[in-house]
């Protein structure tokens, strides 16, 4: 029986190797939540708006990806890194005033 060697179209060796910030831009790219972004600003109504519900669940995200077992390991991170408070969506202008205490 003859077989037919074939390249696959996606692997996960190729998500991989790319560096944590790259796979979570791919996962904010590609999660199909602007349904769910919307429900929750219109909840939100005129409330407060010093942590915008979109940045807030991107970090949310962003905890996941990097595999971080607590809430305040993800805002160390944020705090520290400002590459990834601007993936989120938190301006970097702010400083350390854009995440959550």
């Amino acid at each position: 029986m003859a077989s037919i060697a074939q390249r696959r179209l996606f692997g996960w060796e190729q998500v991989e190797e790319l560096g944590d910030l790259r796979r979570l831009g791919l996962l904010l790219e590609h999660i199909p939540d602007e349904a769910l972004m919307r429900v929750l600003e219109a909840e939100r109504g005129r409330g407060r708006d010093e942590y915008p519900v979109r940045p807030m669940w991107n970090a949310l995200l962003a905890g996941v990806v990097f595999q971080h077992p607590t809430a305040e390991s993800l805002l160390r991170e944020l705090r520290r890194n400002g590459q990834l408070r601007q993936v989120c969506g938190f301006e970097v202008a702010k400083g350390l005033g854009a995440v959550p205490p």
